[in-house]
Formats: structure tokens, sequence, C-alpha cells
């Protein structure tokens, strides 16, 4: 099995359209980082790629037939499910390295990281997510899982070029007694991506302490997430509290998540904004 912690020069070429003798050209002349292997041979980090790619400007082209870099790299299987996905498979392995290539190598490939996580990485937590409850993986797997992409997409934020600031502010967190903050994550990074800064607070966050927070740095946008909700009439009345503070800074309030798929669940939250995917976040952040 090839070894995704890295990429061999051969890789590297077909990822530009250039030879073999040109990558290394790159790397003779100190542009493109790598490492060596014991025999000598060059290896290159996704972030040292990615990094290169930005800085050198090089657009990737991609001919209709041409395999990707992801599918030249055929990634290991989980032996439980043979058909599972590329990533699937990575994160039932705890393969966070391996992660954050293929994560980066989507990316190299024009996938804006709204795209990213709406294609590949929701949907292939929500298949986990759906197999733990179904008693198809253990507890420890889906945990394993989720640690494994958070690092993943932790390594991804770190290759990503850094935007000129638009001066704008927003809080994250997760609702009360929702411990999943990936959604949060994930939220965060969309919106350093569109040049905001942002204040993560996490999961499992009361609304109502929000209230003070709110006053004291007055952000644009307030991102809630929610995959489920224990106590909708307690979540809502710590809506209210927090947005009669909110009209005082004219702050937006966006509610995202599996729970906000079911109107009878919107209506205790009105003037909210609701979004189902990643990309409206970021179109969101883009038109503010």
């Amino acid at each position: 099995m090839p070894n995704l912690r890295y990429f061999t020069t051969k890789e590297v070429a077909r990822l530009f359209r250039v030879s073999d003798a040109t990558v290394k050209r790159w790397e003779d002349a100190g542009r493109l980082k790598s490492e060596r292997t014991d025999g000598g041979h060059r290896r290159f980090r996704a972030e040292d790629v990615a990094r290169f790619q930005r800085e050198a400007n090089i657009a990737l082209k991609r001919n209709h037939g041409d395999e990707s870099l992801v599918k030249i790299n055929t990634l290991r299987q989980n032996n439980k499910f043979p058909s599972a996905s590329p990533l699937f498979s990575l994160l039932l392995n705890g393969c966070e390295t391996e992660s954050a290539n293929f994560i980066i190598s989507e990316h190299l490939q024009k996938k804006s990281p709204s795209q990213i996580f709406d294609e590949l990485i929701c949907p292939t937590m929500c298949e986990i997510g759906e197999l733990w409850a179904n008693g198809e993986l253990t507890v420890a797997e889906e945990h394993l899982a989720t640690r494994t992409i958070y690092n993943a997409v932790h390594k991804f934020r770190s290759a990503l070029p850094v935007p000129a600031p638009t001066q704008k502010l927003a809080m994250c967190c997760a609702v009360e007694n929702d411990f999943h903050d990936l959604p949060t994550f994930l939220t965060q990074v969309i919106l350093e991506n569109e040049g905001w800064e942002v204040m993560n607070f996490g999961a499992n966050t009361p609304l109502g302490c929000l209230a003070n927070e709110v006053l004291k740095h007055k952000p644009d946008a307030i991102f809630i997430s929610a995959t489920f909700i224990e106590n909708v009439e307690k979540i809502a009345e710590d809506y209210k509290i927090l947005t009669s503070h909110i009209e005082k800074t004219k702050t937006s309030v966006i509610f995202g998540g599996k729970i906000f798929l079911d109107r009878s669940i919107r209506k205790f939250f009105p003037k909210a904004i609701f979004v189902k995917f990643f990309n409206e976040v970021a179109k969101f952040a883009r038109n503010l």
C-alpha cells in the first residue's frame, strides 16, 4: 500500500502536470520543501505542496478522465467495510496525517473548504454516526474517527492561505448538552477562510451565558450548532435572553445542525437564520 504520509516526486509531478525533473528542480532550488527517505528518495508533505502551489500561483490542470492525486493513491480499507469510501476507512483506522493529506489533496484540486466539508466530511461522519447508532460500530471506533477528522481538519486549516481581514467577528458554539464540537470547528475554519475573526466556545455552551460576551465583543454574527436538543423549551428561553441583548448590537444569529431540519423546532427560535450546508455559511460570511 502506498504511504499516504507523504507524496512521491511522481505524484507531485502528475498533480502539477509537469515532469519529474521539474519537481526535482523546484526542490533543489528550495522552492518546494521535501524530506528524504533512508534511500535518498524525495517525499513531500501535503501541507508543503499546498503552500508551494499557493506561493507559486500554479494552477492545477485536470483533463476529463485524468486520475486525481487521491485516486492514484489507493487508500487502505477497513476490513469490516470493504466498499467504504477512502476517507471513511482512514478515519476508522485513526490515520490523522493520511486523512489530512486526503483533504488537502482535494483542496489542491480546487475544492473550497465548504465543498470539502459538505461533500466529503459531513456525509462520511453522518455514515459513521448512523453505523454507531445501529450498533455496527463501537463507541471507541466512533470516538477515534471523530478525533481523527478533527485533527486532520486542524492540519488542513494550517495549510490554508491567510485571507485579507474583513474586520468581522463571529462567535461559534454548540447548544447546552450537545457535546459535538466538530461542527463548530468546521464553521470556524469556513469563517476564517473568509477573513473573519472567530471566537469558538465549543460544545455544551448555555446560550444565556453568551449574553455578556455579546455585549463585550459585539460580534457581527453568532453561529450555533445543534445535532440534538435535550430540552427545547429551555434552549428557547436561553435564546430569548440572548436575543434581548442582540437587539442592541444588531448581531445576526445563525443556527445549523440536523435538529433544525425539523420545522417544528425552528419555530422556537424566531428571527434566526437557519442553514443546512457549510456553503451557506461561506455565502453568508461573504455577503454580510
